[in-house]
């Protein structure tokens, strides 16, 4: 990718390529067996209830990747009438779940939906002693559909973020609807069998979709992927954000069942895909020192498996206006395998002098491609450049290499370079592996501008293949790097 952007026009382009090259999805793709979804209906006023959240606690705690729960504390209960002085816990949400013939032919506490499944046709609230085998049931199915999330916390502005990710791994008939729930851990009131206080667990605060959920998909395909993003301001109910949790899950329409689900904590992220991440999507040069010891760019992996890079691009695809180069080169030979936790440096230079009269920054593209998928950076070279350049050499107190004129070449090219006082110096011409094919000078030299020219030959004398090459310049603490691009 090669583009010209105004100054203007580059505010724009830093809201967009962020979005496009960072974009993750936080589900798995690869078919599973269903989540198991508990909604469960409990009270202050419920003797019985606490043995219910014994119970509900037993399952999570042996299925904490699999089954989740979420506790409603409906206003259509005497059960859930708060004590006085007590917080209240009850939210209308609820009311029309906790009814009679939704729940089956009655109602009572503890009682939860499993999965929302009739479990006993028409009866769909089910009783504690039944929780434990009816998820394991619903675990052991396979599920046509994965959820991930991904959700972040905003302390100052109290804004609480949400990513929900659907994927089809089969294709299903029919419409769904996607349900999501916050709840909050560790709440503090009176209850009916138990003694002092008690605290409650999972218990709903909020729903970020309709009563029934938002329309998600009709006759889904394999492949299919769906992404929502929800947003609360928390700024008026101050839940303890530190003890909330999310739910989501998917409802299939015609059975009114759910198909599978997913929790985490605010905060937390279900899911990473296996990816290679790099430290900036966009390296900016803004001055020749930039440009001329490189900027650093990180490879690394940050999950628990090995994961491989398939290709990195080594140097710019078109050599004019700018040109651009991975110096030192760190890989011997692809795929190159990062095991959890590795990193690689990239060390890219950009040669000057720049060629062309720019406006605003002249963009170019490097390529990554991982088993994960492509990726790439964008590399911005300023306009301003081009003029600090054009500075009398004196000023400078670094030694420069520049570009070789001609450039691309056929049989002769003359290098260019600059030193701020008397060194000695190596000026050599390497292929792409980094393995010297010719030495065009070395010694001492003056301060002072260098002309060396190069005729297109080895260290024998034979001309070199077409092809690209680095002229490379040693001095005392120092080593630059220029491309060259040889044409027969």
């Amino acid at each position: 990718m090669r583009r010209f952007l105004n100054s203007l026009s580059l505010a724009t382009i830093l809201v967009v390529i962020p979005v496009m090259l960072t974009a993750q999805h936080f589900v798995p793709t690869a078919p599973a067996n269903k989540n198991v979804i508990y909604e469960e209906f409990t009270g202050v006023k419920c003797p019985n209830c606490p043995a219910g959240h014994t119970v509900m606690a037993q399952i999570l705690a042996g299925y904490p990747d699999r089954a989740f729960c979420v506790a409603y504390h409906p206003f259509n209960s005497s059960y859930t009438l708060p004590y006085t002085g007590d917080p209240d816990f009850r939210r209308h949400y609820a009311d029309s779940l906790y009814m009679t013939p939704w729940c089956g032919t009655s109602r009572y506490m503890p009682s939860a939906f499993v999965h929302r499944r009739l479990w006993s046709p028409p009866e769909r609230l089910t009783e504690r002693t039944n929780w434990a085998a009816y998820g394991n049931t619903i675990m052991a199915e396979p599920s046509p559909l994965n959820v991930g999330m991904a959700t972040a916390y905003d302390t100052v502005s109290k804004i609480l973020s949400m990513v929900v990710d659907v994927y089809y791994t089969a294709g299903v008939t029919g419409s769904q609807n996607l349900m999501v729930t916050l709840a909050e851990n560790d709440l503090q009131s009176q209850q009916s069998g138990a003694t002092g206080i008690y605290t409650h667990k999972h218990t709903f605060r909020e729903a970020f979709v309709g009563q029934w959920g938002d329309p998600l998909s009709q006759d889904a395909q394999a492949g299919t992927y769906y992404r929502r993003q929800f947003t609360f301001d928390n700024a008026t109910e101050s839940y303890n954000m530190h003890n909330c949790e999310l739910l989501a899950f998917v409802v299939d329409n015609t059975s009114d069942e759910v198909v599978s689900g997913i929790g985490c904590q605010v905060g937390d992220t279900t899911f990473f895909a296996p990816d290679i991440t790099v430290s900036a999507d966009t390296l900016f040069y803004n001055d020749t020192q930039q440009c001329i010891y490189g900027q650093v760019l990180t490879l690394r992996n940050k999950t628990t498996v090995p994961l491989n890079l398939l290709d990195v691009q080594q140097a710019s695809a078109i050599p004019q206006p700018i040109m651009w180069i991975v110096d030192p080169w760190p890989f011997t030979t692809f795929p190159y395998t990062l095991d959890p936790g590795d990193s690689v440096n990239l060390s890219i230079k950009v040669l000057l002098p720049l060629t062309a009269n720019l406006a605003g920054y002249e963009l170019d593209s490097m390529k990554i491609v991982s088993q994960s998928g492509t990726r790439y950076v964008i590399i911005a070279v300023d306009q301003d450049l081009l003029s600090s350049t054009r500075e009398p050499l004196e000023n400078n107190v670094h030694p420069v290499l520049y570009g070789n004129q001609p450039n691309p070449c056929t049989s002769s090219t003359t290098f260019r370079f600059y030193l701020p006082g008397k060194s000695n110096i190596l000026l050599e011409m390497l292929d792409m592996n980094g393995q010297t094919i010719s030495t065009l000078c070395s010694g001492e030299r003056e301060a002072g501008v260098h002309r060396i020219g190069w005729n297109g030959t080895d260290s024998r004398g034979n001309p070199v293949p077409p092809g690209i090459y680095l002229c490379r310049l040693v001095t005392e603490g120092t080593i630059l790097t220029s491309r060259c691009t040889v044409l027969r």
